[in-house]
């Protein structure tokens, strides 16, 4: 049994649109009216019903489980919902949420833009409109000002290649332009966001610890021939390493680029580093795949649904990555791990136990947060994946939890 460090993060994670319900002003909320758009036609609706109320109670269940942190998002339409406008009464609301939170001993970790924009950004090209990291900045130093009394982690944005992929070079989420030229011009904008947005947190806070949150998934050949090696590389780069080296020299490199090009202040502008992962892509080498850089993902028992595929489960995959990014000297959290289905408990002890081998290795992790706390929207996938601590019957809006989760409780009250 592995002891992990004193004051390790234990907790899980959620974003303010899956939760919340009725995001009426977000570009989210928009699509999910379009035919189509969403597996079995599911609408978030009412959510978790966090905004009238339940955010706090969930919270307090989460402390009751031993959690000891909390990661969670601001809906950025909701506190802007026109530009230059904020609503009062939202800000009180988040207040009221990072309050309660405070109150039953859960260090908040905040992310201030999670997939989901503002439907006014969106109508002008979402992330690859050139004004809105300056937006984003002044939204950021509006966040700070507001609550930096109750905020100890911020982040700035979560997983920007996911978003970058799905929504900008495919149309599966908002806006769904399917072009490169958007996916190069959303993902440097999300760059260049992160650095205004890191330099307005310490602006107005000096004190606060402010990261980024990635995703990355292991990109691994199929086979041993040479090509597959080499094509799981390139995926890779796409994915992972040409946003990992945008961070530590401030240049972004092709493909997001056709160019070198050099963003003022981004090298280095974190404090911490978040990882998401889920799992591993095996990766084939295909003369027919030419869209994807040559290469087909063929996993052998994979996390998917009928639109999405998180990867082979491969817990080693979470040490290895871990240990990628400990080359930046930063603390490091896991941001984001979970699964849905009946595997969940073996899940998480397997990737608890990848997180205690990354610490053996001398990886200065600080904490875990499952995905997610309790049942809820998951994008285009609507209400098809429980990932959830908590299960949650959408008529009545119940909880119960679920076997994984008396397994972290177990593991948060034995630091173990």
């Amino acid at each position: 049994m592995t002891a992990f460090p004193r004051g390790f993060l234990w907790g899980a994670a959620t974003a303010s649109y899956q939760v919340e319900g009725e995001n009426r002003a977000s570009d989210w909320w928009a699509w999910e009216q379009e035919p189509g758009r969403i597996q079995h036609g599911d609408r978030s609706g009412r959510g978790a019903d966090w905004w009238v109320g339940q955010a706090e109670r969930d919270l307090s269940l989460a402390a009751q489980m031993g959690h000891n942190a909390h990661r969670m998002s601001l809906e950025w339409a909701r506190i802007e919902p026109e530009p230059g406008v904020y609503d009062p009464e939202a800000l009180a609301r988040y207040r009221e949420i990072l309050g309660h939170a405070a109150r039953e001993g859960l260090q908040i970790s905040l992310t201030l833009q999670h997939f989901s924009l503002p439907r006014w950004a969106a109508q002008r090209g979402g992330w690859a409109w050139p004004a809105l990291p300056t937006l984003f900045r002044a939204y950021a130093a509006r966040c700070a000002r507001e609550f930096g009394g109750l905020v100890e982690l911020w982040s700035t944005l979560n997983e920007p290649s996911v978003l970058a992929h799905g929504a900008y070079l495919g149309r599966r989420w908002p806006p769904g332009l399917g072009q490169w030229k958007a996916y190069r011009d959303a993902l440097t904008g999300m760059l260049i966001a992160h650095a205004a947005g890191y330099e307005a947190l310490k602006e107005s806070l000096p004190s606060a610890r402010v990261g980024l949150v990635l995703a990355m998934p292991c990109y691994d050949p199929r086979r041993l021939k040479r090509r597959d090696r080499c094509v799981a590389k390139v995926h890779d780069w796409i994915f992972n390493g040409n946003v990992l080296e945008a961070l530590r020299t401030g240049v972004v490199w092709p493909p997001t680029s056709l160019r070198p090009i050099r963003i003022q202040g981004l090298a280095d502008a974190f404090d911490w580093l978040g990882l998401n992962y889920y799992g591993r892509y095996r990766v084939r080498f295909s003369p027919r795949a030419y869209k994807a850089a040559f290469g087909r993902h063929v996993q052998d028992d994979p996390i998917r649904t009928a639109s999405s595929d998180w990867g082979d489960v491969y817990p080693e995959g979470l040490t290895r990555q871990l240990q990628r990014l400990a080359r930046f000297g930063v603390p490091l959290y896991v941001t984001e791990n979970g699964v849905f289905g009946s595997e969940q408990a073996a899940y998480l002890r397997e990737h608890v136990d990848a997180v205690a081998a990354a610490l053996r290795a001398g990886v200065d992790v600080r904490g875990y947060f499952w995905w997610t706390l309790v049942d809820n929207f998951e994008w285009a996938e609507g209400w098809q994946t429980p990932f959830g601590l908590l299960a949650l019957d959408r008529e009545t809006q119940a909880r119960s939890p679920r076997p994984v989760a008396e397994l972290l409780a177990r593991i948060c009250r034995e630091k173990a």
